[in-house]
């Protein structure tokens, strides 16, 4: 490992759960021995390799055998480039999400399906509306900063879906996504009031204050809407503990593997506040 790579991971702890699934498992352990659940992301994306491809999904076969046999309160969730998305055919990378799906509803899991850059965003939400007619323990995350959200969303919650809302973390243009804060927010605000009129089993994935006091403003408008909030390992964690001893189903977003480089890169540049923790690194 390089110095700065080495300085990089010293700050990096605090978001992902470790190189490997060993390491992932014991702090998802710890986090569920906190009174919050998990969802396990391999880190890695955009694979262009169908020999990767096949390696992500045996690795996430094995990681969510893993965590049923720990009796560990957690699920996986997965990127569908990983599963070879833009180099495989369409129905491949169904039938290895199909088969992750199929598993894991034997165990009485969920599978999260994470949303990328909005090249993907039409496939992805294709191969998803199809998992979902015959499996209904998948869900899937869906950006506020994008313009084409909202049409999304009335779609998903057409066919009954389950629904994680996040504020997404790719560059896009600003014809496709709302570039300041404040537009995300509202964005945000204002598809999760759409959740809580019409959705069911959904994820409030956020660590901001604004939209978090909305859905707990929604929640007791309506208090028997069935939803969690997630948020991602290391940010806000005692927020995380004070909503979950309030009574809230709280989630702990836990990446890990060895792709952790770029993933913490991103994470840096998107809050400000990690360079500081950066800094105190050195």
């Amino acid at each position: 490992m390089g110095l700065l790579q080495d300085i990089v991971y010293r700050a990096a702890k605090r978001w992902i759960a470790g190189k490997d699934m060993e390491a992932a498992l014991t702090k998802a352990k710890e986090a569920n021995a906190k009174g919050l659940g998990t969802v396990l992301n391999y880190l890695g994306e955009d694979v262009k390799d169908p020999r990767v491809a096949e390696s992500h999904f045996q690795q996430y076969l094995r990681l969510q055998r893993a965590i049923h046999s720990a009796g560990i309160d957690g699920c996986v969730s997965v990127k569908l480039t990983q599963f070879g998305l833009g180099v495989l055919e369409e129905s491949a990378v169904f039938e290895k999400a199909s088969r992750l799906a199929a598993e894991a509803q034997g165990m009485k899991r969920m599978v999260w399906i994470d949303m990328e850059g909005s090249g993907v965003t039409t496939r992805t939400l294709q191969i998803y509306s199809s998992l979902l007619k015959t499996h209904k323990n998948v869900g899937v995350a869906l950006q506020a900063y994008l313009r084409r959200s909202e049409a999304d969303l009335h779609s998903l919650m057409d066919i009954g879906a389950k629904v994680r809302l996040v504020k997404g973390a790719y560059k896009e243009p600003s014809d496709v996504a709302f570039r300041s804060r404040e537009q995300v927010t509202e964005n945000f605000i204002k598809l999760l009031r759409i959740l809580f009129e019409r959705g069911e089993g959904f994820a409030v994935g956020t660590h901001d204050s604004r939209p978090i006091e909305e859905a707990q403003r929604l929640h007791e408008s309506n208090p028997g809407k069935n939803f969690e909030f997630e948020m991602l390992r290391g940010i806000r964690d005692d927020l995380k503990l004070k909503l979950a001893k309030a009574g809230n189903r709280v989630v702990d977003y836990m990446p890990y593997g060895e792709e952790w480089y770029a993933y913490s890169i991103r994470r840096i540049q998107e809050h400000p506040s990690n360079i500081w923790l950066l800094l105190r690194s050195l």
